[in-house]
């Protein structure tokens, strides 16, 4: 049993290698999105690069990692069985599909194609998951709080869709570039980003703590879900707020996120009490990865507050640096730094070690500089702060950080893969 266990690890990490390269991908087009900026000369397209950027962040990094986490955590021993590996292959043709068509065509017959390859997979997934999980009575006994949570994601992973879909219809009748466009957009961003992404973190957290044997509070976890969950719906309001819209929903925006905010507090009350036996045998980094996801998932929740406020909102859409902003500390603070903790506390990838400690600290530091300059826009508009100079120049910078921060997390964790897999195979 002990070797098959060490076979599908080596497995995980060899897979993990290819979530990665996603990362260092993603990191290097964002590097020179943010050159073009500091000089104009650019070769290429610029909305198409940032598509390009865009889903494979999405679809190829988040998706990817989250597919291998879900088989390993909830069903191990189908993890390469033959219809997850058809699937699991299949997708990575659509990221990679992807990566090239958009940074081609844009949004174009090409793109489209391995996009909608990509939202059908996913249906796939989710109703074999959610079909091996529900039958599984033990699973479901010991897991049940975690597993609610991760079906609340995968809902919202089905409900994104919509977004894909709708804008194929609106495109169709010619009404591309329009609000309803835009609308359209914001609704698969958002449901992505605060439903699919932050459901299935906390999922697999509450997981962990589900292995360590804890007994939850189970009114404060069913209300802490119930407040995530429910009021992420009308929460999709606080992404019209930048449109002309009637004033009644200002009033759901703010609600929906009041809401939510109270709903962190109980997940922060359920998880609290088990701190100390939680995270007393982590390694070092994997305290603080951990516990820079939860600060940066408070931090998501407080800002989601304060947008849906008239006065401090108005900086968030008339600055497409601060949306910007809170688009990367989602990306990075809440769900790379959530993703990293789970590959570290999962033994599956060793941050404490050599150059992928260094790489570690790179891409953090460039993301903190990186969220300090993308927000300072905000409080030249709030509080008339000074213009920065060489502006431009210091996000550049703090790309080229986090872009080597990945290089080396990537290159330590390929060879480490790749010297486990031969000594595997020499065994």
């Amino acid at each position: 049993m002990k070797l098959e266990i060490t076979e599908i690890k080596h497995k995980v990490k060899n897979r993990i290698t290819i979530a990665l390269l996603y990362l260092v991908i993603i990191a290097l087009i964002g590097t020179y999105l943010r050159f073009m900026f500091v000089n104009d000369h650019g070769i290429y397209n610029f909305q198409y690069l940032l598509h390009s950027h865009s889903h494979v962040a999405m679809l190829g990094w988040v998706f990817t990692s989250f597919y291998i986490l879900l088989l390993y955590s909830y069903l191990q021993e189908n993890l390469f069985s033959k219809k997850y590996n058809v699937i699991f292959w299949l997708i990575q043709l659509s990221v990679i599909g992807q990566l090239v068509a958009f940074a081609v065509q844009g949004y174009a017959a090409f793109s489209i194609a391995f996009s909608t390859l990509h939202i059908v997979l996913s249906y796939l997934f989710i109703y074999y998951f959610y079909k091996e999980t529900k039958n599984n009575a033990l699973l479901r006994e010991k897991h049940r709080l975690s597993l609610k949570f991760i079906y609340g994601g995968l809902f919202f992973l089905l409900l994104s869709s919509i977004g894909p879909w709708g804008l194929a219809v609106i495109v169709i009748n010619n009404m591309a570039g329009t609000d309803l466009y835009k609308q359209a957009i914001y609704f698969y961003l958002h449901f992505q980003y605060n439903g699919w992404f932050v459901l299935t973190l906390i999922g697999f957290v509450l997981f962990y703590y589900e292995k360590k044997g804890l007994t939850f509070s189970s009114n404060w976890a069913a209300t802490a879900f119930n407040l995530l969950f429910w009021a992420n719906i009308p929460a999709y309001t606080l992404s019209l707020l930048g449109f002309e819209i009637p004033k009644f929903i200002w009033i759901i925006a703010f609600g929906s996120a009041l809401f939510q905010f109270i709903g962190l507090r109980y997940l922060v009350k359920v998880l609290f009490p088990f701190r100390e036996a939680v995270t007393g045998n982590m390694s070092l980094w994997c305290r603080r990865l951990f516990y820079v996801f939860m600060v940066s998932l408070s931090v998501k929740y407080i800002f989601q507050l304060l947008s849906s406020l008239p006065y401090i909102g108005d900086a968030a859409f008339i600055s497409r640096e601060v949306a910007i902003g809170y688009i990367h500390l989602v990306m990075l603070g809440v769900v790379s730094c959530g993703i990293f903790f789970l590959f570290s506390v999962n033994n599956l990838i060793n941050f404490g070690a050599g150059l992928i400690k260094t790489g570690l600290w790179l891409l953090l530091t460039g993301f903190v500089l990186n969220e300090a300059l993308l927000f300072y826009p905000g409080f030249i508009i709030w509080f008339q702060a000074p213009v920065l100079t060489h502006y431009h120049f210091s996000l550049f910078v703090c790309a080229i950080l986090m872009f080597i921060g990945a290089g080396l997390i990537f290159s330590s964790h390929f060879r480490v893969s790749f010297k486990s897999s031969s000594l595997a195979k020499i065994d």
